[in-house]
């Protein structure tokens, strides 16, 4: 049995897999199995792969009818035999000790379930501003405290960059075909499970960022679906949920989207928050909006930030810093 399995979906990426499997093979750490699941590719993907792997029994291909990530990642996990599952999709890179690091980062921390690494962007014509603060934002989490502080805000981990514990993923229901992302999804059910997520403080990982990536085509992916995935989970990570409710700060379109789903889930909501004049003193979904200044004096339920840009989300948090309230205990993002 090796140590580590690497699960590596292939759809149509003969022009990139032959590298992304090259990357592998290339690891420091050799007691590693390579699972690459031709996910149906029409355009010679799986010739390439060949190609690579040469005689290296290290690597398995497998062909299944395409069906999309979610029965191709089940297909290699199902094949895999490690107690140690790492992912990488066929247009990434790794670094050539990015599992060595991460596999002695685990050994090191027996309450983490997952642990990926600083990551550089893989920029293409449709890389925009958006993607580039994303990215920021994710290489600045290093801690358990600041990946916690900041899982309803947006996924904290880049899962193609991911190396993981399989009992972790086991415990947290393997990968399931919801109506939300798939790897989203995992973080906040292993959280849900107890355990901690990690990230290693080095740029061990390059990221592809194509036009025709899922995060920007699949509907699973879209905002709305992200809403329903954080209500669903706040009140299985904040359990006084139930029995305080909480309020919302941001009437935007952000914010009404995660007002009508946190009412979906039961889950109370007691006011919200706006600067915007015309929305102070009206009612949303039977809501009463309130000045912001009224905040302070409210302090107790949990405040969940739902405001979409980033300088309006660091506006937010000097103004609640300077209030003395703390993330997780007083508010959390969960835009």
């Amino acid at each position: 049995m090796p140590a580590i399995s690497v699960v590596m979906p292939v759809y149509n990426h003969q022009a990139t897999c032959g590298a992304a499997l090259q990357s592998l093979l290339d690891q420091s750490f050799r007691d590693l199995e390579i699972v690459a699941v031709d996910d149906g590719s029409t355009d010679g993907s799986r010739a390439e792969l060949e190609r690579v792997v040469g005689d290296d029994p290290r690597v398995r291909i497998l062909s299944i009818e395409h069906a999309g990530i979610v029965s191709a990642l089940r297909a290699g996990l199902a094949a895999a035999s490690a107690p140690l599952i790492a992912r990488m999709d066929a247009d990434d890179w790794s670094h050539p000790q990015r599992l060595e690091k991460q596999a002695a980062f685990l050994e090191h921390n027996p309450g983490f379930g997952a642990v990926d690494c600083i990551v550089e962007l893989g920029r293409t014509q449709v890389t925009g501003d958006g993607m580039e603060g994303y990215v920021g934002w994710l290489n600045s989490l290093r801690t358990w405290t600041e990946i916690r502080d900041a899982l309803f805000e947006e996924s904290p981990l880049v899962h193609p960059a991911v190396l993981m514990r399989r009992e972790a993923l086991e415990r947290a229901g393997g990968y399931q075909d919801d109506p939300w992302p798939e790897d989203y999804s995992l973080w906040l059910r292993m959280a849900a499970a107890g355990f901690c997520l990690g990230k290693l403080a080095e740029p061990l990982f390059r990221w592809a960022d194509p036009p025709g990536r899922l995060t920007r085509t699949g509907p699973r992916y879209a905002p709305p679906c992200h809403a329903a995935l954080k209500a669903r989970f706040l009140p299985v990570l904040r359990p006084e949920l139930a029995r305080t409710g909480c309020q919302v700060w941001g009437m935007g379109p952000t914010g009404k989207a995660m007002l009508a789903a946190l009412q979906r889930e039961g889950i109370s909501v007691l006011r919200a928050f706006d600067v915007d004049p015309r929305k102070i003193g009206n009612r949303l979904g039977g809501v009463r909006i309130l000045p912001l200044e009224n905040l302070p004096s409210h302090r107790g339920p949990l405040t969940l930030v739902a405001l979409g840009s980033r300088p309006a989300k660091a506006q937010a948090l000097d103004h609640l810093s300077s209030l003395g309230w703390n993330p997780w205990e007083d508010f959390l993002f969960v835009a």
